[in-house]
């Protein structure tokens, strides 16, 4: 008997450790708050890997801007003398040329940095409408909780009136009306919390069915800057503005390899004749060749360059203003979202709260028709809504300055 409790007891102990591991995976995760999502979503984004792999791609092109020409070997053979010719050809850039071809692929490999800031511009505003798209469904979703509580307690009121004759049977059957709509927008709001859970899960390259609990506040966001601090920003960090540049500064190097390479790029060549039979067996040959720039100094390759700078810093000033414009827009929409969070608050949402009390007490106090407590708590419930609605219109306010920024607006 007491080997048999020896031997279930160490079954036990052995089979802990995998149901442990086990638990341990099942075990939710700890919630997330927007910075430690934005964290895991740059690590984990597939497109943003995908645009940080182009850098590998230019800092190849940078190793082949300083890669050195290959020389050319020749040999012949003819009848005349000498009868064999042995050859070396070695092109040797002049006027700065190498050098300029290495920094035309450094500068290009600039344009990796844009791509970058771009991708995590766009995954910055994704992330922002899928987690703040999640935390407002789940307030939604406890809002229409409330709403079925508040709901089922005016049945039950109705219901207890009715029984002891102090009602019509009409307000019983008012309160199951509207407990049964309750019903059905906190399904629909489970079904919008699936929706909203799968979006973040695309974002964070996750399941779509990967249980994710988000923590934070709709209203929570840093101060946003003033105008010109925000302009500072954008023209730091805005993508439109930074390609800009980016690209003048490329056919600025390119304009000036253009120029290098109307220098005339000379090939040396070393023979070794051989073979001559009476005069040498082995000789020695020196030439050097290039072309004569006589007809073509790319002077039509210099005015598309030139025309191209133009045209880029015409797009760049015609982004800036268009930056400028957004920027006032979405500041703008802050402030008014804010100041409409805050009415919400202050005023709106307490004085519904106790416009609702009171008319559940006086109803069960008999002073007052259900009618009047129904459309109370409808008053509420939209009060609360409207106030879900504005948050979500504030972050969404926020995303659009960030967007336009280029970063974050702390």
């Amino acid at each position: 008997m007491v080997k048999t409790t020896i031997r279930i007891a160490a079954a036990i102990l052995l089979s802990a450790g995998p149901m442990a591991a086990r638990a341990a995976a099942q075990a939710p995760a700890a919630p997330l708050t927007f910075s430690a999502a934005l964290d895991l979503a740059a690590s984990r984004n597939l497109d943003l890997a995908a645009i940080k792999r182009q850098r590998a791609i230019r800092e190849a092109q940078v190793r082949v801007a300083r890669q050195w020409a290959n020389p050319a070997v020749g040999f012949e053979v003819t009848k005349d003398s000498p009868h064999e010719n042995l050859t070396f050809d070695f092109p040797l850039p002049l006027g700065g040329v190498r050098g300029r071809q290495i920094d035309l692929a450094k500068e290009e490999l600039t344009l990796a940095d844009v791509d970058e800031k771009a991708a995590m511009r766009t995954l910055r505003r994704n992330l922002r409408e899928a987690f703040y798209g999640l935390l407002g469904s789940d307030e939604r979703l406890r809002l229409a909780e409330d709403v079925v509580g508040l709901v089922r307690r005016t049945r039950e009121a109705a219901q207890a009136r009715f029984e002891e004759g102090a009602a019509p049977r009409l307000d019983v059957l008012a309160a199951n009306l509207g407990l049964a709509r309750a019903e059905s927008d906190l399904a629909m709001a489970r079904s919008a919390r699936t929706a909203a859970l799968a979006g973040l899960n695309a974002v964070l390259n996750q399941p779509p069915a990967e249980a994710v609990a988000v923590v934070g506040d709709l209203a929570e966001a840093p101060p946003p800057p003033d105008f010109a601090r925000a302009m500072a920003l954008a023209a730091a960090s805005n993508g439109e503005l930074m390609a800009a540049e980016r690209e003048a500064a490329i056919e600025a190097r390119r304009l000036s390899l253009i120029r290098a390479e109307r220098v005339p790029q000379p090939t040396v060549t070393f023979g070794l004749p051989m073979n001559a039979p009476g005069e040498f067996t082995v000789g020695a040959a020196v030439g050097v060749a290039m072309n004569v720039p006589l007809f073509n100094r790319s002077q039509g390759e210099i005015a598309a360059s030139q025309a191209a700078i133009t045209q880029i810093h015409a797009r760049r000033d015609a982004a800036r203003r268009t930056v400028e414009s957004a920027v006032f827009s979405a500041l703008a929409r802050i402030e008014a979202q804010r100041q409409r969070v805050e009415s919400f608050r202050t005023r709106v949402i307490p004085t519904a709260t106790e416009l609702a009390d009171l008319a559940e007490e006086s109803y069960k106090a008999g002073r007052s028709p259900l009618l009047m407590l129904i459309e109370a708590q409808r008053a509420l419930r939209d009060a609360k809504r409207d106030y879900l609605d504005a948050l979500a219109e504030f972050q969404a306010a926020l995303a659009d300055l960030e967007e336009v920024i280029g970063g974050p607006i702390a």
